[in-house]
Protein backbone atom coordinates (compact mmCIF):
# COMPACT_ATOMS: atom_id res chain seq x y z
CA UNK A 1 0.00 0.00 0.00
CA UNK A 2 1.69 3.37 -0.94
CA UNK A 3 0.15 5.54 1.98
CA UNK A 4 1.05 8.89 0.06
CA UNK A 5 -1.45 8.22 -2.41
CA UNK A 6 -4.20 7.47 0.02
CA UNK A 7 -3.15 10.69 2.27
CA UNK A 8 -3.04 13.06 0.30
CA UNK A 9 -1.80 16.32 2.20
CA UNK A 10 -3.74 15.06 5.41
CA UNK A 11 -1.27 13.53 8.46
CA UNK A 12 0.93 11.17 7.84
CA UNK A 13 0.41 7.18 9.08
CA UNK A 14 1.65 7.74 12.64
CA UNK A 15 -0.32 10.55 13.39
CA UNK A 16 -3.62 9.06 11.68
CA UNK A 17 -2.96 6.00 14.42
CA UNK A 18 -2.78 8.49 17.10
CA UNK A 19 -6.07 10.16 16.20
CA UNK A 20 -7.55 6.53 15.55
CA UNK A 21 -6.33 5.51 19.46
CA UNK A 22 -7.33 8.92 20.17
CA UNK A 23 -11.38 8.00 19.00
CA UNK A 24 -11.53 4.23 20.66
CA UNK A 25 -10.51 6.10 23.71
CA UNK A 26 -13.56 7.73 23.80
CA UNK A 27 -15.47 4.77 22.90
CA UNK A 28 -14.07 2.89 25.88
CA UNK A 29 -14.84 6.17 28.03
CA UNK A 30 -18.75 6.14 26.42
CA UNK A 31 -21.43 4.51 28.51
CA UNK A 32 -23.02 2.24 26.84
CA UNK A 33 -26.13 1.85 28.80
CA UNK A 34 -26.85 5.13 27.39
CA UNK A 35 -27.12 4.02 24.08
CA UNK A 36 -30.26 3.24 22.33
CA UNK A 37 -31.13 -0.39 20.51
CA UNK A 38 -30.61 1.18 17.45
CA UNK A 39 -26.96 2.51 18.34
CA UNK A 40 -26.16 -0.50 20.11
CA UNK A 41 -26.81 -2.35 17.04
CA UNK A 42 -24.91 -0.18 14.88
CA UNK A 43 -21.78 0.16 16.82
CA UNK A 44 -21.24 -3.60 17.69
CA UNK A 45 -21.29 -4.47 13.53
CA UNK A 46 -19.15 -1.08 12.93
CA UNK A 47 -16.55 -2.15 15.46
CA UNK A 48 -17.16 -5.75 14.31
CA UNK A 49 -15.86 -4.82 10.57
CA UNK A 50 -14.01 -2.01 11.63
CA UNK A 51 -11.36 -5.07 12.81
CA UNK A 52 -11.20 -6.75 9.66
CA UNK A 53 -10.28 -3.48 8.29
CA UNK A 54 -7.02 -2.67 10.86
CA UNK A 55 -6.33 -6.22 9.75
CA UNK A 56 -5.83 -4.98 6.24
CA UNK A 57 -3.64 -2.04 7.16
CA UNK A 58 -1.66 -4.47 9.30
CA UNK A 59 -1.36 -6.48 5.90
CA UNK A 60 -0.40 -3.55 4.03
CA UNK A 61 2.62 -3.19 7.11
CA UNK A 62 3.24 -6.39 6.59
CA UNK A 63 4.15 -6.63 3.17
CA UNK A 64 6.08 -3.64 3.03
CA UNK A 65 8.36 -5.14 5.65
CA UNK A 66 9.13 -8.71 4.08
CA UNK A 67 9.51 -6.84 1.07
CA UNK A 68 12.17 -4.26 2.70
CA UNK A 69 13.48 -7.03 4.99
CA UNK A 70 12.95 -5.48 7.99
CA UNK A 71 12.80 -8.12 10.37
CA UNK A 72 16.28 -9.83 9.16
CA UNK A 73 17.58 -6.29 9.41
CA UNK A 74 16.11 -6.12 13.76
CA UNK A 75 17.84 -9.27 14.33
CA UNK A 76 15.02 -11.65 13.52
CA UNK A 77 15.04 -14.52 11.34
CA UNK A 78 11.60 -13.60 9.95
CA UNK A 79 8.88 -11.37 10.03
CA UNK A 80 6.68 -14.08 11.92
CA UNK A 81 9.76 -14.71 14.29
CA UNK A 82 9.72 -10.52 14.87
CA UNK A 83 5.85 -10.43 15.76
CA UNK A 84 6.33 -12.89 18.23
CA UNK A 85 9.02 -11.69 20.05
CA UNK A 86 7.63 -8.37 20.18
CA UNK A 87 3.90 -8.72 20.61
CA UNK A 88 4.05 -12.06 22.04
CA UNK A 89 2.29 -14.04 19.87
CA UNK A 90 2.24 -17.65 19.22
CA UNK A 91 4.09 -18.81 16.19
CA UNK A 92 1.20 -20.15 14.77
CA UNK A 93 -0.93 -16.80 14.71
CA UNK A 94 2.05 -14.57 13.69
CA UNK A 95 2.71 -16.54 10.84
CA UNK A 96 -0.87 -17.18 10.03
CA UNK A 97 -1.26 -13.42 10.28
CA UNK A 98 2.27 -13.22 7.60
CA UNK A 99 0.11 -15.61 5.26
CA UNK A 100 -2.68 -13.64 5.22
CA UNK A 101 -1.39 -10.45 4.39
CA UNK A 102 1.24 -12.09 1.65
CA UNK A 103 -2.33 -13.89 0.11
CA UNK A 104 -4.67 -11.35 -0.02
CA UNK A 105 -2.58 -9.09 -1.62
CA UNK A 106 -0.93 -11.39 -4.51
CA UNK A 107 -3.22 -14.65 -4.89
CA UNK A 108 -6.15 -13.35 -3.31
CA UNK A 109 -6.37 -9.36 -4.27
CA UNK A 110 -10.57 -9.37 -4.02
CA UNK A 111 -10.61 -11.17 -0.75
CA UNK A 112 -8.09 -8.13 0.52
CA UNK A 113 -10.34 -5.51 -1.25
CA UNK A 114 -13.03 -6.84 0.82
CA UNK A 115 -11.02 -7.32 4.33
CA UNK A 116 -10.28 -3.57 3.62
CA UNK A 117 -13.92 -2.89 3.01
CA UNK A 118 -14.92 -4.33 6.33
CA UNK A 119 -17.59 -6.75 4.41
CA UNK A 120 -15.82 -10.06 5.31
CA UNK A 121 -14.06 -11.02 9.01
CA UNK A 122 -10.62 -12.01 8.90
CA UNK A 123 -11.69 -15.66 10.01
CA UNK A 124 -13.79 -15.90 6.56
CA UNK A 125 -10.52 -14.14 4.55
CA UNK A 126 -8.20 -17.03 5.65
CA UNK A 127 -10.58 -19.48 4.57
CA UNK A 128 -10.61 -18.26 1.50
CA UNK A 129 -7.23 -17.35 1.30
CA UNK A 130 -6.18 -20.64 2.13
CA UNK A 131 -8.62 -22.20 -0.71
CA UNK A 132 -7.33 -19.93 -3.36
CA UNK A 133 -3.79 -21.16 -2.61
CA UNK A 134 -4.84 -24.99 -2.85
CA UNK A 135 -6.63 -25.25 -5.96
CA UNK A 136 -5.93 -27.28 -8.51
CA UNK A 137 -2.81 -26.49 -10.82
CA UNK A 138 -5.05 -26.96 -13.72
CA UNK A 139 -7.43 -24.12 -12.57
CA UNK A 140 -6.98 -21.10 -15.51
CA UNK A 141 -6.78 -17.51 -14.58
CA UNK A 142 -10.32 -17.11 -15.11
CA UNK A 143 -11.66 -19.98 -13.39
CA UNK A 144 -9.52 -18.64 -9.83
CA UNK A 145 -11.00 -14.99 -10.39
CA UNK A 146 -14.43 -16.59 -10.58
CA UNK A 147 -13.79 -19.14 -7.67
CA UNK A 148 -12.77 -15.94 -5.77
CA UNK A 149 -15.32 -14.03 -6.50
CA UNK A 150 -17.87 -17.34 -6.14
CA UNK A 151 -16.48 -18.08 -2.31
CA UNK A 152 -17.12 -14.23 -1.23
CA UNK A 153 -20.77 -14.42 -2.42
CA UNK A 154 -20.69 -16.85 0.17
CA UNK A 155 -19.12 -15.52 2.66
CA UNK A 156 -22.15 -12.83 3.15
CA UNK A 157 -24.02 -15.54 3.98
CA UNK A 158 -21.74 -18.36 5.67
CA UNK A 159 -19.60 -18.38 9.16
CA UNK A 160 -16.15 -19.76 8.53
CA UNK A 161 -16.82 -23.33 9.15
CA UNK A 162 -19.31 -23.63 6.53
CA UNK A 163 -17.27 -21.63 4.32
CA UNK A 164 -14.50 -24.25 4.68
CA UNK A 165 -16.11 -26.55 3.29
CA UNK A 166 -17.69 -24.61 0.54
CA UNK A 167 -14.88 -24.19 -0.50
CA UNK A 168 -13.62 -27.95 -0.08
CA UNK A 169 -16.23 -28.39 -2.56
CA UNK A 170 -15.61 -25.82 -5.42
CA UNK A 171 -11.86 -27.14 -5.03
CA UNK A 172 -13.65 -31.03 -5.85
CA UNK A 173 -15.71 -29.42 -8.56
CA UNK A 174 -12.87 -27.72 -10.30
CA UNK A 175 -10.42 -31.06 -9.68
CA UNK A 176 -11.59 -32.66 -13.31
CA UNK A 177 -11.49 -35.98 -15.09
CA UNK A 178 -11.17 -36.35 -18.53
CA UNK A 179 -13.02 -39.22 -19.47
CA UNK A 180 -12.45 -39.16 -23.13
CA UNK A 181 -10.26 -42.17 -24.38
CA UNK A 182 -6.80 -42.35 -23.05
CA UNK A 183 -7.91 -39.52 -20.90
CA UNK A 184 -7.93 -40.26 -17.16
CA UNK A 185 -8.90 -43.04 -15.40
CA UNK A 186 -13.01 -41.68 -14.01
CA UNK A 187 -11.84 -44.31 -10.75
CA UNK A 188 -8.67 -43.17 -10.19
CA UNK A 189 -7.80 -40.31 -7.80
CA UNK A 190 -7.70 -36.82 -9.03
CA UNK A 191 -5.79 -34.90 -6.08
CA UNK A 192 -8.87 -34.58 -4.26
CA UNK A 193 -7.70 -34.29 -0.14
CA UNK A 194 -3.69 -33.64 -0.95
CA UNK A 195 -1.97 -30.98 0.42
CA UNK A 196 -0.38 -28.33 -1.89
CA UNK A 197 3.27 -29.06 -2.18
CA UNK A 198 4.68 -26.54 0.03
CA UNK A 199 7.55 -25.81 -2.90
CA UNK A 200 5.85 -25.71 -6.06
CA UNK A 201 8.62 -25.57 -7.59
CA UNK A 202 9.80 -29.10 -7.17
CA UNK A 203 6.66 -30.61 -7.66
CA UNK A 204 7.20 -34.32 -8.81
CA UNK A 205 4.70 -33.84 -11.78
CA UNK A 206 6.02 -34.00 -15.37
CA UNK A 207 4.30 -32.93 -18.06
CA UNK A 208 5.60 -36.11 -19.96
CA UNK A 209 8.73 -33.98 -21.97
CA UNK A 210 11.36 -35.54 -21.08
CA UNK A 211 13.36 -35.78 -17.80
CA UNK A 212 10.69 -37.18 -15.54
CA UNK A 213 10.68 -41.01 -15.84
CA UNK A 214 9.61 -41.21 -12.38
CA UNK A 215 7.10 -38.62 -12.60
CA UNK A 216 5.24 -39.63 -15.99
CA UNK A 217 3.52 -42.99 -17.02
CA UNK A 218 0.68 -44.88 -18.60
CA UNK A 219 1.72 -44.01 -22.07
CA UNK A 220 2.84 -40.00 -21.40
CA UNK A 221 -0.12 -39.11 -18.48
CA UNK A 222 0.88 -38.49 -15.29
CA UNK A 223 0.69 -41.14 -12.61
CA UNK A 224 -1.88 -41.15 -10.37
CA UNK A 225 -2.16 -39.10 -7.67
CA UNK A 226 -1.37 -40.69 -3.79
CA UNK A 227 -4.66 -41.73 -1.56
CA UNK A 228 -6.48 -39.34 -0.44
CA UNK A 229 -5.90 -41.42 2.97
CA UNK A 230 -2.21 -40.79 3.02
CA UNK A 231 -3.08 -37.48 4.42
CA UNK A 232 -4.58 -39.65 7.69
CA UNK A 233 -2.63 -39.65 10.78
CA UNK A 234 -2.70 -39.67 14.58
CA UNK A 235 0.13 -38.64 17.51
CA UNK A 236 -0.64 -40.11 20.47
CA UNK A 237 2.06 -37.64 23.31
CA UNK A 238 2.49 -38.92 26.93
CA UNK A 239 3.02 -35.72 29.11
CA UNK A 240 4.73 -35.62 32.53
CA UNK A 241 1.13 -34.97 34.00
CA UNK A 242 0.13 -38.74 33.26
CA UNK A 243 -2.26 -37.60 30.10
CA UNK A 244 -2.02 -38.02 26.81
CA UNK A 245 -2.79 -35.47 23.97
CA UNK A 246 -4.23 -36.33 20.80
CA UNK A 247 -3.91 -34.80 17.69
CA UNK A 248 -4.13 -35.46 14.32
CA UNK A 249 -5.81 -34.68 10.75
CA UNK A 250 -8.54 -37.35 8.82
CA UNK A 251 -9.77 -37.27 5.17
CA UNK A 252 -13.46 -36.77 4.55
CA UNK A 253 -14.27 -40.34 4.72
CA UNK A 254 -12.33 -40.94 7.74
CA UNK A 255 -13.55 -38.07 9.76
CA UNK A 256 -17.79 -38.68 8.45
CA UNK A 257 -16.81 -42.43 9.90
CA UNK A 258 -15.35 -41.17 12.40
CA UNK A 259 -18.40 -38.55 13.72
CA UNK A 260 -20.71 -41.30 12.16
CA UNK A 261 -19.11 -43.63 15.16
CA UNK A 262 -19.17 -41.44 17.94
CA UNK A 263 -22.53 -39.25 17.72
CA UNK A 264 -25.36 -41.52 19.25
CA UNK A 265 -22.69 -42.05 22.11
CA UNK A 266 -21.76 -38.66 22.45
CA UNK A 267 -25.68 -37.51 22.94
CA UNK A 268 -26.23 -35.67 26.20
CA UNK A 269 -27.63 -38.42 28.58
CA UNK A 270 -29.59 -36.59 31.59
CA UNK A 271 -29.70 -38.54 34.67
CA UNK A 272 -32.37 -40.60 36.26
CA UNK A 273 -33.54 -37.84 37.94
CA UNK A 274 -33.74 -35.58 34.76
CA UNK A 275 -31.06 -33.55 35.46
CA UNK A 276 -29.23 -31.84 32.58
CA UNK A 277 -26.23 -33.51 31.09
CA UNK A 278 -23.77 -30.77 32.58
CA UNK A 279 -20.65 -32.83 30.16
CA UNK A 280 -19.15 -30.14 27.37
CA UNK A 281 -19.23 -30.87 24.09
CA UNK A 282 -15.65 -31.62 24.01
CA UNK A 283 -15.67 -34.20 27.16
CA UNK A 284 -18.90 -35.69 25.47
CA UNK A 285 -17.23 -36.46 21.96
CA UNK A 286 -13.92 -37.43 24.29
CA UNK A 287 -16.28 -39.99 26.45
CA UNK A 288 -17.67 -41.06 23.50
CA UNK A 289 -14.39 -42.62 22.00
CA UNK A 290 -13.43 -44.33 24.88
CA UNK A 291 -16.62 -45.99 25.09
CA UNK A 292 -16.74 -47.13 21.42
CA UNK A 293 -12.98 -48.32 22.02
CA UNK A 294 -14.43 -50.20 25.39
CA UNK A 295 -17.72 -51.93 23.58
CA UNK A 296 -15.35 -53.05 20.51
CA UNK A 297 -12.60 -54.32 23.06
CA UNK A 298 -15.46 -55.79 25.27
CA UNK A 299 -17.34 -57.77 21.68
CA UNK A 300 -14.12 -59.00 20.66
CA UNK A 301 -15.00 -57.49 17.19
CA UNK A 302 -11.81 -56.09 16.54
CA UNK A 303 -10.23 -58.01 13.57
CA UNK A 304 -6.57 -59.57 13.75
CA UNK A 305 -6.99 -59.24 10.07
CA UNK A 306 -9.01 -57.32 7.99
CA UNK A 307 -12.40 -55.27 9.06
CA UNK A 308 -16.05 -55.02 8.75
CA UNK A 309 -17.40 -52.51 5.83
CA UNK A 310 -18.40 -49.36 7.27
CA UNK A 311 -21.65 -47.92 7.36
CA UNK A 312 -21.12 -44.10 6.01
CA UNK A 313 -24.32 -42.39 4.19
CA UNK A 314 -22.58 -40.30 1.34
CA UNK A 315 -25.01 -38.33 -0.84
CA UNK A 316 -24.38 -37.83 -4.39
CA UNK A 317 -25.70 -36.83 -7.64
CA UNK A 318 -26.73 -40.10 -10.04
CA UNK A 319 -24.56 -38.67 -12.79
CA UNK A 320 -21.43 -38.50 -10.36
CA UNK A 321 -22.06 -41.51 -9.50
CA UNK A 322 -21.64 -42.83 -12.85
CA UNK A 323 -18.66 -40.81 -12.82
CA UNK A 324 -20.08 -38.38 -15.39
CA UNK A 325 -20.68 -35.84 -13.12
CA UNK A 326 -19.23 -32.71 -12.06
CA UNK A 327 -21.36 -32.37 -8.75
CA UNK A 328 -19.08 -33.91 -5.70
CA UNK A 329 -20.44 -36.91 -3.12
CA UNK A 330 -20.87 -35.40 0.23
CA UNK A 331 -20.81 -36.90 3.30
CA UNK A 332 -23.60 -36.25 6.23
CA UNK A 333 -21.08 -33.51 7.49
CA UNK A 334 -20.79 -31.93 4.33
CA UNK A 335 -17.31 -32.36 3.23
CA UNK A 336 -16.57 -33.75 -0.73
CA UNK A 337 -15.59 -37.35 -1.30
CA UNK A 338 -13.06 -38.16 -3.47
CA UNK A 339 -13.73 -39.64 -6.73
CA UNK A 340 -11.54 -42.42 -6.41
CA UNK A 341 -13.12 -43.17 -2.83
CA UNK A 342 -16.28 -42.95 -4.08
CA UNK A 343 -16.12 -45.61 -6.54
CA UNK A 344 -14.64 -48.04 -3.78
CA UNK A 345 -17.19 -47.37 -1.62
CA UNK A 346 -19.59 -47.76 -4.32
CA UNK A 347 -18.67 -51.16 -5.07
CA UNK A 348 -19.74 -52.62 -1.78
CA UNK A 349 -22.52 -50.46 -0.50
CA UNK A 350 -26.34 -50.71 0.01
CA UNK A 351 -27.33 -47.74 -2.25
CA UNK A 352 -30.74 -46.18 -2.15
CA UNK A 353 -32.49 -43.71 -4.38
CA UNK A 354 -34.30 -40.34 -3.32
CA UNK A 355 -35.89 -38.35 -6.42
CA UNK A 356 -35.22 -34.73 -6.14
CA UNK A 357 -37.01 -31.81 -7.99
CA UNK A 358 -34.85 -29.16 -8.84
CA UNK A 359 -35.07 -27.22 -6.09
CA UNK A 360 -33.74 -30.11 -4.21
CA UNK A 361 -37.04 -31.34 -2.78
CA UNK A 362 -37.50 -35.00 -2.66
CA UNK A 363 -40.90 -36.98 -3.82
CA UNK A 364 -43.30 -37.87 -1.61
CA UNK A 365 -42.80 -41.02 -0.34
CA UNK A 366 -44.36 -43.31 2.22
CA UNK A 367 -47.38 -43.48 4.13
CA UNK A 368 -49.12 -41.18 6.11
CA UNK A 369 -48.26 -42.48 10.04
CA UNK A 370 -47.98 -40.21 13.08
CA UNK A 371 -44.29 -41.96 13.09
CA UNK A 372 -41.86 -40.64 10.32
CA UNK A 373 -41.42 -44.10 8.83
CA UNK A 374 -37.58 -44.53 7.97
CA UNK A 375 -38.36 -44.39 4.07
CA UNK A 376 -39.57 -41.01 4.80
CA UNK A 377 -36.83 -39.87 7.34
CA UNK A 378 -34.09 -40.35 4.80
CA UNK A 379 -36.01 -38.04 2.13
CA UNK A 380 -36.15 -35.79 5.11
CA UNK A 381 -32.92 -35.96 5.93
CA UNK A 382 -32.10 -35.60 1.52
CA UNK A 383 -34.22 -32.23 1.52
CA UNK A 384 -33.73 -30.31 5.12
CA UNK A 385 -29.74 -31.75 5.55
CA UNK A 386 -29.79 -30.58 9.16
CA UNK A 387 -31.83 -28.80 11.87
CA UNK A 388 -34.30 -26.14 9.72
CA UNK A 389 -33.83 -23.40 12.28
CA UNK A 390 -32.33 -19.98 11.04
CA UNK A 391 -28.86 -20.03 12.12
CA UNK A 392 -28.17 -23.53 13.20
CA UNK A 393 -26.03 -26.32 12.14
CA UNK A 394 -26.83 -29.26 14.01
CA UNK A 395 -26.19 -32.45 11.74
CA UNK A 396 -29.90 -34.42 10.93
CA UNK A 397 -28.91 -36.93 13.39
CA UNK A 398 -29.26 -34.65 16.18
CA UNK A 399 -32.86 -33.64 14.61
CA UNK A 400 -36.28 -34.78 15.34
CA UNK A 401 -38.77 -34.98 12.70
CA UNK A 402 -41.45 -31.95 13.29
CA UNK A 403 -44.89 -32.10 11.98
CA UNK A 404 -45.77 -28.82 11.21
CA UNK A 405 -49.33 -28.74 11.30
CA UNK A 406 -49.76 -31.33 14.43
CA UNK A 407 -51.26 -34.60 14.00
CA UNK A 408 -54.01 -34.52 16.65
CA UNK A 409 -54.97 -31.22 14.67
CA UNK A 410 -55.40 -32.93 10.93
CA UNK A 411 -51.95 -32.99 9.99
CA UNK A 412 -50.19 -35.78 8.15
CA UNK A 413 -47.26 -37.71 8.09
CA UNK A 414 -46.04 -36.14 4.51
CA UNK A 415 -42.81 -34.44 3.42
CA UNK A 416 -45.05 -31.22 3.23
CA UNK A 417 -46.14 -31.58 6.77
CA UNK A 418 -42.45 -32.26 8.57
CA UNK A 419 -39.29 -30.27 9.09
CA UNK A 420 -36.16 -31.32 10.91
CA UNK A 421 -35.48 -29.41 13.79
CA UNK A 422 -32.59 -30.08 16.90
CA UNK A 423 -33.98 -30.43 20.28
CA UNK A 424 -33.46 -26.99 21.52
CA UNK A 425 -35.33 -25.47 18.39
CA UNK A 426 -38.09 -28.50 18.20
CA UNK A 427 -38.99 -27.00 22.10
CA UNK A 428 -38.18 -22.83 20.69
CA UNK A 429 -40.48 -23.95 17.95
CA UNK A 430 -43.10 -25.10 20.23
CA UNK A 431 -43.22 -22.70 23.41
CA UNK A 432 -42.34 -19.29 21.62
CA UNK A 433 -44.38 -18.46 18.66
CA UNK A 434 -42.69 -19.06 15.72
CA UNK A 435 -44.48 -20.10 12.88
CA UNK A 436 -43.27 -22.71 9.95
CA UNK A 437 -44.24 -22.13 6.43
CA UNK A 438 -43.70 -23.67 2.73
CA UNK A 439 -41.77 -21.71 0.07
CA UNK A 440 -42.71 -21.75 -3.17
CA UNK A 441 -39.72 -24.70 -4.22
CA UNK A 442 -40.85 -27.11 -1.01
CA UNK A 443 -38.41 -25.94 1.80
CA UNK A 444 -39.35 -24.67 5.36
CA UNK A 445 -39.48 -21.38 6.20
CA UNK A 446 -39.40 -19.62 9.45
CA UNK A 447 -42.01 -16.67 10.67
CA UNK A 448 -40.70 -14.95 13.80
CA UNK A 449 -42.85 -14.29 16.33
CA UNK A 450 -43.78 -10.03 16.28
CA UNK A 451 -41.73 -9.37 19.42
CA UNK A 452 -38.79 -10.39 17.24
CA UNK A 453 -39.67 -9.37 13.77
CA UNK A 454 -42.51 -7.09 13.73
CA UNK A 455 -42.71 -7.28 9.42
CA UNK A 456 -43.02 -11.44 10.07
CA UNK A 457 -40.11 -11.49 7.54
CA UNK A 458 -39.93 -15.58 6.22
CA UNK A 459 -36.38 -16.38 7.27
CA UNK A 460 -34.30 -19.47 5.77
CA UNK A 461 -31.81 -21.66 7.27
CA UNK A 462 -28.72 -21.39 4.61
CA UNK A 463 -26.83 -24.04 6.32
CA UNK A 464 -29.16 -26.27 5.61
CA UNK A 465 -30.14 -25.18 1.85
CA UNK A 466 -28.45 -27.09 -0.93
CA UNK A 467 -25.30 -26.23 -2.52
CA UNK A 468 -25.42 -24.39 -5.12
CA UNK A 469 -23.96 -25.14 -8.88
CA UNK A 470 -20.79 -24.89 -8.08
CA UNK A 471 -19.05 -25.24 -11.12
CA UNK A 472 -22.08 -22.89 -13.07
CA UNK A 473 -21.17 -20.13 -10.54
CA UNK A 474 -17.31 -20.14 -12.28
CA UNK A 475 -17.55 -20.99 -15.95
Amino acid sequence: MDFDDDLGDGPDPPARLATISRQVDGLLAAQAWQLSDGELDGLIEGVCRLTGRVAAVRGALFVEAQDRGFAVRHGATDLAGWLRDRLRLTTRDARRQVTLARDSTTTATATGAALADGTITVEQAVVICDAMRTLPAGVTPEQRAAAEQALLRFADQFDPLHLVKIAARLRETLTTIDTSPGGDDPHVDNHTGEHPNPNPGTATGGTGTGGGGDAVGNGGREKPSPDPADIRRLTLTDTPTGTTLISGELDAEGAALLRTALDSLAAPQPASDGTPDRRSPARRRADALIDLVTRALGAATIPANGGVRPHLSVTIDGNTLLASGASPALTSWGLPLPHSTLARLSCDAEISRIILDPAGVPLDIGRSTRVVPPQMRRALVARDRGCTFPGCDRPPSWCEAHHVTHWTHGGVTALGNLALLCGHHHRQVHHDGWTIVFTDDGHPAYIPPWRIDPHQTPRRNPYTQHPPDLLASIC
